[in-house]
């Protein structure tokens, strides 16, 4: 079965060699995931260098018209 996201980070996989892994370069490289290796942070861990940002109060569309 192969991915189509990395299942560290959610990016696309445009690898088929990553899809069949199910995790991108990047992520493997930072948590030191090579071949047959499982990676050491789950999807409830924060990335590091990423930061939670809250998102805004939904604002109304304003119409134009002429």
């Amino acid at each position: 079965m192969t991915a189509v996201v990395c299942r560290v980070c959610g990016r696309r996989l445009r690898s088929e060699t990553w899809r069949a892994r199910g995790i991108g370069p990047v992520c493997a490289r930072r948590t030191r995931s090579g071949p047959g290796r499982t990676p050491t942070t789950t999807d409830t861990e924060p990335i590091p260098g990423q930061q939670e940002i809250p998102l805004p109060p939904m604002q109304h569309t304003l119409t134009w018209s002429p």
